[in-house]
């Protein structure tokens, strides 16, 4: 009876000391705590842009240079070169002021510029012609260089004319380039001394034919004396 007794509180205590045993099991166990991590995505790098190439202008064409003729007194003269816009031209006149070195040329002011830098572009000397009225510079052109030449025309408003050639503008030999028929005497080409021919369209005054510094005046529609005295009177254009 009394270890019947005795039982019950042993079982009891030792009931107690599992329990006690389990609390402290589950006191010292942590909880585990679960932590989702989401992946952050890899940063995307920014695009490098790619440069849109510029359009290469195309090159502008090189302007052709053209040889220029000396402007006409008069708009009834036939010109080497056709002038872009019309200019009023004034009347005929013998010969500009002399205020420069082609200044006692025939023809206007603006003609003076063309014959100074004539004469200092070429091998030889430069001549032009000083003509009375009813007589007008009309037209001018000039090549530069060994073979250089100079060409120059005077007329009046009856159709008379006076062409003028100078430098190697024939160099064919002396026959060749003196057509003709010799007249006795001699004339001037300014202050060179030249011979008189008849050819089949008036006369011709030659200097030096057949070289490269030759010099040639032909007449048309003019009469012997007056010819021979208007080539007679021109000048040279000095060197500058």
């Amino acid at each position: 009876m009394n270890s019947r007794r005795l039982r019950v509180p042993a079982i009891v205590a030792v009931a107690m000391g599992l329990v006690i045993a389990l609390a402290g099991c589950s006191a010292a166990a942590p909880t585990p705590i679960i932590i989702q991590l989401t992946a952050t995505p890899a940063p995307t790098g920014t695009p490098t842009p790619v440069p849109t190439p510029s359009p290469t202008p195309e090159p502008a064409a090189a302007p052709t240079d053209t040889p220029a003729a000396a402007p006409s007194d008069t708009a009834a003269a036939p010109t080497d070169t056709p002038a872009a816009t019309p200019v009023p031209t004034a009347a005929p006149t013998a010969a500009a002021s002399p205020t420069g070195a082609a200044g006692g040329c025939s023809g206007k002011v603006s003609n003076q510029p063309f014959w100074a830098e004539t004469a200092n572009n070429e091998p030889f000397t430069v001549y032009c012609a000083v003509v009375p009225s009813p007589w007008y510079f009309a037209t001018a052109s000039s090549t530069y260089g060994a073979s250089g030449t100079v060409s120059a025309t005077y007329q009046t408003t009856d159709g008379a004319k006076i062409a003028i050639q100078e430098g190697a503008f024939c160099t064919s030999g002396a026959a060749a380039c003196s057509p003709g028929v010799a007249v006795a005497g001699s004339a001037n080409f300014g202050d060179l001394t030249g011979s008189l021919h008849t050819v089949a369209t008036g006369f011709a005054i030659y200097v030096n034919p057949g070289t490269s510094h030759g010099y040639t005046a032909t007449g048309t529609g003019v009469s012997q004396s007056a010819f021979v005295n208007i080539v007679a009177a021109m000048i040279k254009v000095p060197k500058s």
